[in-house]
């Protein structure tokens, strides 16, 4: 395939070049303005679209696609450990093989629409939890997407849900697939007991699998830490073997910066999930001291595009003077940590780079090039000019149309099996 009049911009570090596009095998194989069409090469001529890598989401849930509009608690929650007890974890404990299914392709559905092609799921579902990575793998790969997966390892289910978690986390690690790749997951810190940490570290040494894990999201995490141990949440995650390079913290709000500095040191990733962050009223998590760092939605929606933004104005808003460049580079570290996981030069698009693309009708009122990428990125260019998606050197949005599933029946299947998923999760006591 042969894309033509195209404007392609990357982020690291900022570029925008007019070139055509070739190719070939799912890679990018040529790259240059005078590139023609050979015989019996498809010719797309892009009318001067910017075409971007595809995007990466660090840190979501997908089972959240399912969650949206869904009724509150009884009674307010008054904290974060009481929005997850009350939400949350009534959530997941709701959850069948049908809904994590659905979810699945649900929230795949919405990233693909906002342009990113790879997610990086942090998933949980008590009552399906042997198989459920498969399943979960299987409908995002369905969409056409890429992934890398986990299940959330916690003691609050009982000896029982803890084993599966860890047996299931173990299975998935020996299935990798050309498209998905997998860690080790595990909830917090604070649902989780030291032998269960001592058997995820062992898991981690025997996989070579790193641990995905919710890190100091709350002040409730790092003070029950305390408690136990009487020394840092990241001091109990080195202890048992858990900080590791590509280790994934996931928000890292209330780390210290000390302890960012010995998570740097240790080639830990940070992963910055502002607007689920201001929705749990958690804090603002210090970015600023984490070379290692990528941007994820917590589950949030699959739009990455208006995270980066709010990121950006979290970042202004605390006073930082390198924001403008800061959120920028966010969004680029989701390319280099898949990169560290897949061995591809994702954020790329020269020769030998994963055709991953997105493609944006956006025709800005003001000149576009290198100098003023950012400033589009974060005050203009935002989903709704999505227009195609490709993963692999394969369309998965085409002209603003999902091509690999019929996306109307499905999100018709997925609002009616919510409806049966919020009164489970409603008749559930705890």
């Amino acid at each position: 395939m042969l894309l033509s009049n195209c404007r392609l911009a990357t982020l690291d570090p900022p570029r925008v070049e007019e070139a055509h596009l070739r190719i070939e095998a799912g890679r990018i194989a040529e790259r240059g303005p005078g590139l023609t069409a050979r015989a019996g090469e498809e010719a797309l001529d892009l009318g001067g679209a910017l075409v971007m890598p595809g995007l990466v989401n660090a840190h979501t849930h997908l089972y959240s696609a399912l969650a949206r509009g869904m009724p509150g608690p009884a009674e307010p929650a008054r904290s974060f450990v009481e929005i997850l007890e009350r939400v949350w974890w009534r959530l997941d404990r709701a959850l069948d093989p049908e809904t994590v299914y659905l979810s699945g392709l649900a929230g795949a559905i919405e990233a693909a629409l906002s342009g990113t092609t790879l997610l990086f799921d942090h998933h949980a579902s008590p009552a399906f939890i042997r198989g459920s990575l498969g399943v979960l793998e299987r409908a995002v790969r369905e969409v056409g997407l890429r992934s890398v997966l986990c299940y959330e390892v916690t003691d609050r289910n009982g000896a029982e849900g803890c084993e599966q978690g860890i047996a299931e986390n173990a299975a998935f690690a020996s299935s990798d697939q050309e498209w998905s790749r997998s860690l080790i997951g595990a909830h917090a810190s604070l649902t989780l007991s030291d032998e269960t940490m001592s058997r995820l570290g062992r898991l981690v040494q025997e996989t070579g699998r790193p641990l995905h894990i919710h890190a100091a999201e709350d002040e409730a995490d790092v003070e029950d830490c305390r408690r136990r141990t009487g020394a840092g949440l990241l001091a109990r995650l080195s202890r048992h073997g858990l900080l590791t390079p590509g280790t994934l913290l996931a928000h890292g709000v209330h780390l210290t910066r000390k302890e960012l500095a010995e998570a740097q040191a240790a080639g830990a990733w940070l992963v910055h999930n502002p607007r689920s962050n201001m929705n749990n009223a958690v804090g603002y998590a210090p970015t600023d001291a984490f070379r290692q760092a990528a941007l994820g939605t917590d589950g949030m929606d699959g739009d990455l595009l208006a995270e980066v933004r709010v990121a950006y104005l979290k970042m202004r808003e605390e006073g930082r003077p390198d924001a403008f460049a800061a959120a920028r580079d966010l969004l680029a570290g989701g390319h280099r940590l898949a990169a560290s996981i897949f061995g591809l030069p994702f954020g790329r698009l020269d020769p030998g780079a994963p055709a991953d693309l997105a493609v944006f009708d956006y025709q800005p009122p003001t000149p576009l090039g290198s100098d003023e990428l950012t400033g589009h990125l974060l005050f203009g260019l935002d989903r709704s000019h999505v227009t195609s998606v490709m993963v692999g050197g394969r369309f998965v949005v085409r002209d603003r149309r999902l091509v690999n599933v019929d996306a109307p029946a499905v999100l018709a299947r997925a609002r009616t099996a919510a409806l049966g998923l919020w009164r489970r999760m409603q008749a559930l006591e705890g």
